[in-house]
């Protein structure tokens, strides 16, 4: 059989045709697809697509592309330019957000290609495939970055410690410029110790060691800076830590602060000490002096006893003296009747009225001499008395004084109490 080179050429065409057949057929069945008319109206959607949106097929056909689209995204210049270039026959690619059925949004990365006849394009179709996921964790994680950046200060040095970047408020926090830290070594925020302490410190963090922890640098003015900070490897494809992020707190003023609040604490933990030594000699000094008070208290009771039987004595002997004079009286008035009776016996009496004036006289000198010791004892016994008020009085003072002195001896055992605790408290704070 002889073929002509037009039944070649239509055998040509017909094979190639077959194979578009199959490969949109393939296409339609394994990918999200969907295509739209030049203005944007749907013309057809498989079963991938709407799944994705949650419509079924005929709420979809005939609908233009912006009923998949927020409102507010219709409106704006790329949509418009989108379909603007589609019509000239321009593809467009890229990851877009679109809207479901359910008024949630749906992230696909997808292609837009026209398909041109003669010059025209007829149709646009478009292959997809759903990153809603993907663009989830990408905006949380963009979200996490832009709060870090704005809050935190964040720098990152290559393996061997060389400045890559830093925020700007990690360099508002330093006091520098881009230029002064990009490819600057690490070494350049630390103080002559930290190396010689931490001689390993960037080959444990290229071994996958996270740094976190309080870390004391200098900024560009020689000022220290304290950092609440970690530093933390990052990994490549291949399990290779490529560079390092520090991510980073001021907390210099906490720090100073609580430095303070240690130094005050010391001071006043030495202040509670001294007050608890003060306070236990006060409250040696008190006891001494309770002491001598009870000395005191038990001495004036031992001179009231003493006083209380001198008074008695006094009494005593008052007694015996007012005997005396009565007998001095009765001697006397005796002595006076001798001389009557002397007198009247004339000269035979003459020697008894001797006698009886003698016996006279001596009961005149002894009732004279009596009253005067009656005298005596009376002012002694004043005396004893007023003494003995004053004895009164000054135990009762002693008593008031020992009664006050115990106050006195609590209100320093509350203190020395108080001020072991505050000793205490103290001490613990300032560890």
């Amino acid at each position: 059989m002889w073929w002509g080179k037009k039944d070649v050429v239509d055998t040509k065409n017909n094979d190639i045709s077959i194979y578009n057949a199959a490969f949109h057929r393939a296409v339609y069945t394994q990918v999200p697809y969907i295509e739209f008319s030049p203005d944007g109206y749907i013309l057809d959607v498989n079963d991938h697509l709407l799944r994705m949106f949650g419509y079924e097929k005929q709420e979809v056909i005939g609908k233009h592309h912006k009923e998949l689209c927020f409102p507010e995204d219709v409106i704006t210049a790329e949509y418009k330019k989108l379909w603007s270039e589609l019509r000239q026959g321009k593809s467009q690619r890229g990851r877009f957000i679109r809207r479901s059925k359910s008024n949630k949004a749906v992230w696909l990365e997808a292609t837009y290609f026209p398909t041109i006849i003669d010059g025209q394009v007829v149709k646009v179709a478009k292959l997809a495939s759903d990153v809603t996921e993907q663009q989830s964790k990408l905006e949380r994680n963009q979200a996490l970055i832009t709060a870090l950046d704005k809050s935190l200060a964040v720098i990152d040095f290559d393996p061997e410690g060389n400045v890559l970047a830093a925020n700007n408020n990690f360099l508002t926090c330093f006091g520098y410029r881009p230029d002064d830290v990009i490819s600057k070594h690490h070494r350049m925020f630390c103080d002559s110790d930290f190396y010689r302490e931490h001689p390993n410190f960037w080959h444990e963090l290229t071994s996958g060691e996270i740094k976190q922890g309080l870390f004391k640098r200098i900024d560009r003015h020689g000022q220290q800076i304290w950092l609440e900070a970690t530093y933390n490897p990052i990994y490549n494809h291949e399990g290779k830590v490529v560079k390092i992020i520090k991510i980073a707190s001021n907390i210099t003023e906490r720090v100073e602060r609580a430095n303070l609040i240690k130094e005050a604490a010391t001071k006043a933990c030495s202040i509670a000490n001294d007050t608890v030594e003060s306070s236990n000699k006060g409250h040696d000094v008190i006891r001494k002096l309770l002491n001598a008070t009870d000395n005191v208290t038990l001495s004036v009771g031992h001179v009231s006893e003493q006083i209380s039987m001198l008074n008695t004595q006094s009494k005593d002997i008052e007694s015996i003296i007012s005997t005396i004079s009565g007998i001095a009286d009765q001697t006397n008035l005796l002595a006076l009747n001798a001389a009557i009776e002397a007198a009247r016996a004339g000269d035979q009496g003459r020697g008894f009225a001797v006698v009886a004036d003698e016996v006279r006289q001596l009961a005149g000198r002894t009732s004279s001499s009596a009253d005067e010791i009656v005298t005596v004892i009376r002012k002694n016994s004043d005396i004893a008395s007023k003494i003995t008020k004053t004895v009164e009085t000054v135990s009762k003072n002693a008593s008031e004084g020992q009664l006050q002195a115990n106050d006195i001896a609590s209100v320093i055992d509350e203190i020395m109490h108080d001020a072991n605790s505050v000793s205490e408290t103290v001490q613990k704070l300032s560890l």
